[in-house]
C-alpha cells in the first residue's frame, strides 16, 4: 500500500480560522513575512490534534514535540543569527503540513500604547482616522524596505485572554508603509539604518485607551489594591451579564410603571390604529416642535404621537435616514406606515440613526408616525433637530429638518407623581470595554503573542491617564507584569513622554500633562528602561501631532544606546541632577546627556493648525522676556488673608552657568519652589548641544539639594 499523501497547507498571512482543512493551525503571528528575533531562544506554538508529534523546521534545525491533549503544543528554536534572505517555516503534525514562507531574521519589538503609537503614517486608524504625518506621501513613495516589516494586531478588546489575534506581516514599501504605525515606522527604519539588519515591530496598540486595558487579570491581582480588584471584577461581571441585568431592568421599569401610573395603557396592541388614523382625523391637532411633552398639553408626561408629511427628491430612493435627536422618552417610528423603531426599557428608548431601507423609504412623500411615551412633561422631541440625512452628499440632495409644523394627538395624559414615589430605576450601561480599567486589550491584542521572541517593548501611551495620579504605579505594573509573562528577563521598556498639547503657557498654572509626564518618569525606577522627550515635538499643540518622525527617531536612539551599546548615540537631552537654594537664586544642575547644555532660539510666531496650512501664524509669547533661557519659573510662599499660605509661581530668568543653570526672579526675593516646562504645552529652550530638549520637571526647595 503506497504512503497515504502529505497534505500541505500554506499559511498565508491571514489568521487561522475553522475553515481550514485539518487540525494544524498556527497563531497568526507566524504566518508570510514574519521577522524572528536573532540572538535568543525563538518559541513557536500552535495547534493540532492532541498528542500528535509535531515537527518544526527552520535554518537548518529541526525541533520536535508532541501536542498536549488539549491540542496546543510548543517548543523553542536555538538561538538564530541574523538573516537578510527570506526563508520557510515548516511544521509538520501528522499527515498536516503548513509553511511559513519569506521569514527574516532580525531585531523585533512591540509597538504598544494608544492612538499616538496607532496613528499610521498616511492611512486610517480604524475608527480614529488620525492617519497623515508631515510629508507622508513622500515618505511612503520613499519606503520601498524588504527588511523593515509590520505586524499589525487587529483592534479588538475581550473579557477573557484570547488564543490567537488577527493581523498579518507587510513588508515596508508604496503600497503598504501607509498603514504602518508611523512612530513605530521611523523607530524601526532608525534601528534598520544603524544596526544594518532587518528590523520589524509589532503594532498592538489601541486609540484612546487607558494603561490598566493592558495589564493582565493576574497583573492586578498580584499588585493592585483591594479596590482596584473589586472594580476590575465588578465591571467585567457587568459587562459579561449586561443582557441579564437588562432584562432584570426591564421588569422593574415595567413594576414601576404600574405603582406610578405611567403605564402605556393599550401597549402596541392599538398602535396599528394610530398610525392609520388619516390626516384629516380631527384627533389630530397642529403643533410646533421642537417641543417637551409639557408644550404639547401633558405637563406630567404621557402618550403622545406625533405625524408629519415630508418630500424626499427624485432619484434618492431609500438612500437617506434620520438624525434622532435625545428625547428622554420610549419613542417607536413608523415609515409610510412600517415600524422602523420601538423604543424599550432594554435598547434605552431612542433610535440610533433609524433608516427605513429598501421596500419603506421612497422618492416623493414619505410620512413619518411617531409615538412618544415619557415619564415627565421634560420628555420629549426638544433636545435637537430631527433631520433627514441622504446616504450620499450632493447638491441636489441637501440634509434636511424636519422641525416645524407636525401632527399631534394625546393618546393618555399621566397625573402627577404620587408623594414620596420610588425613583425611576437607573438603566444599567454597558461601557466600551477599551476605556475600562479591565484587562480587555491584554486579553486580546497582548496574551495571543506571548510568548513570541521580542528584543523590547516601545510604549506611547498616556493621554488617557492625564489627571490619574495612580499612572505612574499602574505603568510599573505594566512592565513587571509583561516582563513575568514573557519570561525573558527584563527586557528593554521605552517610554515615549508625551508631546506638549494645547495652547502653548507660560507654566505657572497647575499643569495636569506636565503631572503625567512626571509620572511616567516613574517607569526609570525600574531596569533596563528609558525615555524620549517629546516635549517639543508638536508645534501647534494637537493631541495627534504631524511630527512622528522625531518620536519615533528618539526612541531609537534610547535603544540604540542603553539595548545595543552605541555609546556614540546620544539619547536624552537635559535631566535634572539637583537644585539648590542659594539666597534670592537657585542652582540647578543637570546631567546634559551629551557634550553640553544650550539656548536654543525660539521661532517669533507659532503655526495654529499644521493640518490647515493656511491658517496665518501666531506670535509666540515668551514666559521671560529678555532672558536668555525660556520656560523656568520661582515659586513663593504668600499669606493670605485667613493666615494660611499658598504657593504663588513666578516667570524666572535663567541662563547656563557650565553644567548647570541660575535662575532668579525679582519678583521672588525668597524662593521655596523652581520647575522647567511646567504646562501642557510649555515654552521653553533649553536642551544640550545636540539638539535634544531638557525633561521637565518640578522641585521643592529647603535650602539643600533635592533630586527630583
Amino acid at each position: 500500500m503506497p504512503p497515504l499523501p502529505v497534505r500541505w497547507l500554506a499559511l498565508g498571512s491571514i489568521a487561522f480560522s475553522s475553515s481550514f482543512a485539518g487540525d494544524l493551525k498556527l497563531p497568526s503571528v507566524f504566518s508570510d513575512h514574519l521577522v524572528l528575533q536573532r540572538g535568543q531562544e525563538v518559541p513557536v506554538w500552535g495547534w493540532s490534534q492532541g498528542g500528535a508529534a509535531v515537527t518544526v523546521q527552520f535554518a537548518g534545525q529541526i525541533k520536535k514535540t508532541v501536542a498536549e491533549p488539549s491540542g496546543r503544543w510548543s517548543l523553542k528554536l536555538d538561538a538564530l543569527s541574523e538573516s537578510r534572505e527570506g526563508r520557510e517555516l515548516a511544521v509538520e503534525a501528522g499527515e498536516e503540513r503548513v509553511v511559513v514562507r519569506d521569514v527574516l531574521v532580525g531585531e523585533v519589538w512591540l509597538c504598544s500604547g494608544q492612538s499616538n503609537m496607532a496613528m499610521t503614517v498616511d492611512g486610517k486608524t480604524a475608527w480614529l482616522h488620525v492617519g497623515g504625518i508631515a510629508d507622508a506621501k513622500e515618505v511612503v513613495r520613499r519606503s520601498e524596505n524588504p527588511l523593515l516589516r509590520q505586524f499589525k494586531v487587529e483592534w479588538k478588546t475581550a473579557t477573557t485572554p484570547q488564543e490567537n489575534a488577527g493581523g498579518a506581516w507587510t513588508v515596508a514599501g508604496p503600497d503598504t508603509t501607509a498603514e504602518f504605525s508611523a512612530t513605530g515606522y521611523f523607530f524601526a527604519r532608525e534601528l534598520h539604518e544603524r544596526l544594518g539588519v532587518p528590523v520589524a515591530i509589532v503594532n498592538a496598540s489601541f486609540g484612546g485607551s487607558s494603561v490598566r486595558g493592558w495589564i493582565s487579570r493576574e497583573g492586578i491581582l498580584r499588585e493592585g489594591g483591594a479596590e482596584e480588584v473589586a472594580t476590575m471584577n465588578t465591571l467585567l461581571d457587568q459587562y459579561e451579564h449586561h443582557d441579564e441585568r437588562l432584562a432584570r431592568y426591564a421588569a422593574s421599569v415595567s413594576e414601576w410603571e404600574k405603582g406610578t401610573g405611567r403605564v402605556d395603557p393599550e401597549g402596541s396592541l392599538n398602535d396599528a390604529l394610530w398610525v392609520s388614523r388619516a390626516p384629516s382625523d380631527p384627533v389630530w391637532s397642529t403643533v410646533q416642535l421642537p417641543a417637551p411633552l409639557s408644550k404639547l398639553g401633558c405637563p406630567e408626561g404621557g402618550v403622545v404621537w406625533l405625524r408629519k408629511e415630508f418630500e424626499i427628491a427624485e432619484g434618492m430612493g431609500s438612500s437617506w435616514r434620520f438624525e434622532f435627536p435625545a428625547c428622554r422618552a420610549y419613542a417607536t417610528l413608523y415609515l409610510n406606515g412600517v415600524q422602523i423603531f420601538e423604543g424599550t426599557a432594554e435598547n434605552g428608548g431612542v433610535p440610533n440613526r433609524p433608516a427605513g431601507g429598501k421596500g419603506v423609504a421612497r422618492s416623493g412623500k414619505n410620512t413619518l408616525v411617531v409615538k412618544l411615551h415619557g415619564y415627565s412633561g421634560s420628555a420629549g422631541l426638544s433636545g435637537g433637530a430631527l433631520e433627514v440625512v441622504p446616504f450620499a452628499q450632493k447638491p441636489e440632495w441637501p440634509r434636511f429638518s424636519l422641525m416645524g409644523d407636525w401632527q399631534m394627538a394625546v393618546e393618555k395624559r399621566f397625573e402627577a407623581l404620587p408623594p414620596r414615589a420610588p425613583q425611576l430605576p437607573p438603566r444599567p450601561q454597558k461601557g466600551a470595554l477599551h476605556f475600562m480599567n479591565v484587562p480587555a486589550l491584554y486579553n486580546a491584542m497582548i496574551h495571543p503573542l506571548i510568548p513570541f521572541a521580542i528584543r523590547g517593548v516601545a510604549w506611547y501611551q498616556g493621554e488617557s491617564n492625564v489627571g490619574d495620579p495612580l499612572y505612574g504605579r499602574h505603568l510599573q505594573i505594566l512592565v513587571r507584569d509583561w516582563r513575568r509573562l514573557w519570561s525573558q528577563g527584563d527586557f528593554p521598556f521605552y517610554v515615549a513622554q508625551l508631546a506638549g498639547f494645547g495652547v502653548r503657557k507660560k507654566g505657572l498654572e497647575e499643569s495636569p500633562w506636565a503631572e503625567c509626564r512626571e509620572q511616567q518618569m516613574a517607569v526609570l525606577q525600574l531596569p533596563h528602561t528609558g525615555i524620549a522627550n517629546l516635549i517639543d515635538t508638536c508645534e501647534d499643540g494637537d493631541l495627534h501631532p504631524v511630527n512622528k518622525q522625531d518620536p519615533g527617531r528618539r526612541l531609537a536612539w534610547v535603544a540604540l544606546a542603553n539595548t545595543y551599546g552605541l555609546r556614540e548615540v546620544v539619547w536624552s537631552g537635559p535631566r535634572l541632577e539637583s537644585a539648590r537654594k542659594e539666597g534670592s537664586q537657585v542652582a540647578v544642575r543637570f546631567k546634559s546627556g551629551g557634550t553640553g547644555l544650550a539656548a536654543r532660539p525660539l521661532p517669533p510666531t507659532t503655526r495654529p493648525n499644521l493640518r490647515n496650512p493656511e491658517l496665518p501664524a501666531m506670535p509666540l509669547e515668551l514666559p521671560s522676556p529678555g532672558s536668555a533661557l525660556q520656560g523656568f519659573a520661582l515659586s513663593e510662599r504668600v499669606k493670605k488673608s485667613d493666615g494660611t499660605f499658598q504657593e504663588v509661581w513666578h516667570p524666572a530668568s535663567a541662563r547656563i552657568e557650565g553644567d548647570g543653570v541660575r535662575v532668579w526672579s525679582e519678583k521672588v526675593p525668597d524662593p521655596v519652589g523652581v520647575r522647567y516646562a511646567w504646562a501642557d504645552h510649555p515654552v521653553g529652550n533649553l536642551y544640550n548641544r545636540e539638539g535634544l530638549p531638557a525633561f521637565p520637571f518640578r522641585v521643592v526647595l529647603n535650602g539643600g539639594t533635592l533630586a527630583p
